[in-house]
């Protein structure tokens, strides 16, 4: 891939408009800014393959999570399934930050975050770099931990999870386990995030787990994200 190949992907998707998204920023009375989105979008959340990128995910993680954080003491823990190049994680970041409170991120990929390997990202055109080096214009970023693990394994550990984005392998049996644990480290009233639910298994899943009370939020016919408050 080219520079140009990336910047045509970049420039075509940043002129399209997601009213449905819009009006979820405005219930939720929170929405990212424009230009710090789209400038790490460019890097973070734009491939060049079949189809086209998006980066809606991350107007929808930032202005739930900044809702969420409005009513919540105290410090947060969260976890972003999914890490790929940090985009999801970066913009849970900046809810925590313009909320003003305290939290932790860990980000889990199958991906080891120390390899220097293909991501598909316009950083990597003069040579395949390290997440830590693909995310160093953002140095908020470093306050993230990143690593090496399944979404199952992660799940598994004890605590708290305040807030969780599910973006990893999009099988039913994968987010079937995912959803099922997940559930057993968080709350009422805590928020869980599901990404792809336009995928049949994904859906099914989440369909299923009777845990949350679910939102749908659908921009595209290709894209569907579903947005849980988990139950009392």
């Amino acid at each position: 891939m080219t520079a140009d190949d990336y910047r045509r992907a970049f420039d075509g998707e940043r002129v399209q408009d997601y009213p449905v998204i819009d009006a979820f920023e405005a219930d939720c009375g929170a929405a990212i800014d424009r230009q710090k989105l789209e400038d790490a979008a460019r890097v973070l959340a734009c491939p060049v393959k079949t189809n086209p990128p998006n980066w809606q995910h991350g107007r929808v993680i930032y202005a739930a999570a900044r809702r969420y954080l409005t009513r919540v003491l105290g410090p947060v823990s969260c976890l972003d399934v999914g890490t790929a190049k940090g985009f999801s994680a970066l913009c849970l970041q900046w809810a925590i930050d313009d909320e003003g409170v305290n939290g932790e991120i860990l980000s889990v990929d199958v991906l080891e975050p120390s390899a220097r390997v293909k991501r598909n990202t316009v950083a990597e055109c003069d040579g395949f770099k390290t997440l830590a080096e693909t995310l160093a214009p953002w140095p908020e970023a470093s306050r993230i931990t990143f690593k090496a693990m399944t979404g199952v394994k992660a799940l598994t550990a004890p605590g708290r999870l305040h807030i969780a984005f599910i973006d990893g392998k999009h099988s039913y049996a994968a987010v079937k386990e995912e959803t099922a644990l997940l559930a057993k480290r968080q709350a009422p009233g805590d928020l869980a995030i599901f990404d792809d639910t336009q995928i049949e298994g994904v859906a099914q899943a989440v369909a299923e787990a009777p845990w949350w009370d679910v939102t749908y939020l659908q921009p595209l016919s290709s894209r569907r994200y579903a947005i849980g408050i988990r139950r009392g």
